[in-house]
């Protein structure tokens, strides 16, 4: 082949949230939102958490018809080469306990012969991230020139008279100051949280805008945008590249009662059980299913 198969499996991590290498596991993506960490003051942009799963080595037709395309070979040719690269990959992870993906991650077989899975940190899978890279928050401290002139005249009492009395007239002083400082910092945070969603802005998606007033000190006010995406979540039951197998297995769920649909892909045509607006109905209702059929996974569009 032109390219490796740990190639087209990173490919199709960017556009899918679950790849399966058929006789070894599939891997799972969970999109995550940027991140500000309030320690280090650094801002990571939006990624795509890749988790492992054993159980998950069903053949459902996307990394072999994904090759054969790419390669321009048959299925069948693409498919020996997938089959072979996964037994060298069990091949390997048995004898050295240790196996490393290209672009994917770390594996390891622990004392139950369980494999850990750790991903690869030097590649983000989620398009929403395209052209982003972390960046250091740093605050902005604001002082206008009421406060400047307050500090100025503490600073004068302390060096004029240190008696208890001067301190006790410069502690009244202080107190409202200290305040008026820790409201405008609570209001900074309040403005990174804005700027944190706001660097989850995909221009390629459907948004809706909701203007949230912060209330400044001073009586200024600011409208800062926060941005909420709309997604749909799909549990597929299975991926076909003949209609007529996509249709029976419609009729199938059709007569379980579920809210099944076909969604066409650019090789392969999904069948959902199911179609969710809140990701967290969603996950629930794929825990259920996994219980009949493992091989279920999770659409995001």
């Amino acid at each position: 082949m032109n390219k490796t198969v740990e190639h087209y499996i990173s490919e199709l991590l960017f556009l899918h949230d679950c790849v399966i290498l058929p006789n070894f596991g599939g891997f799972v993506g969970n999109p995550q939102s940027a991140k500000l960490n309030k320690t280090t003051g650094i801002l990571s942009p939006p990624s795509k958490q890749i988790l492992f799963n054993s159980n998950l080595k069903t053949n459902d037709g996307l990394l072999i018809t994904h090759i054969s395309n790419q390669e321009g070979v048959t299925q069948e040719i693409a498919k020996q080469n997938v089959i072979t690269f996964a037994n060298e990959n069990n091949n390997k992870l048995a004898a050295s306990k240790a196996l490393r993906i290209d672009k994917i991650g770390l594996f390891t077989l622990g004392k139950e012969e369980n494999i850990i899975f750790l991903q690869d940190s030097a590649n983000n899978y989620s398009l929403d991230a395209f052209g982003m890279k972390a960046a250091t928050n740093k605050t902005i401290s604001r002082v206008n020139e009421e406060e400047e002139k307050v500090v100025s005249t503490i600073q004068n009492i302390r060096t004029q008279n240190r008696n208890t009395r001067a301190f006790l007239k410069a502690a009244a002083v202080i107190i409202p100051l200290v305040a008026l400082s820790y409201f405008s910092i609570s209001q900074q945070d309040r403005i990174n949280n804005a700027y944190t969603q706001m660097a989850t802005l995909n221009p390629f998606t459907t948004t809706e805008i909701v203007e949230e007033i912060i209330e400044m000190p001073m009586g200024e006010e600011i409208a800062t945008p926060i941005i909420t995406q709309q997604h749909t979540f799909y549990i597929i039951a299975g991926a076909f590249s003949k209609q007529r197998n996509a249709d029976k297995m419609m009729a199938k769920l059709k007569k379980q009662n579920y809210n099944t649909k076909i969604l066409a892909g650019e090789n392969l045509i999904r069948v959902s059980y199911n179609s969710f607006t809140n990701k967290e109905d969603a996950l629930l209702a794929l825990k259920k299913i996994k219980q009949e059929n493992p091989s279920a996974w999770l659409l995001t569009k």
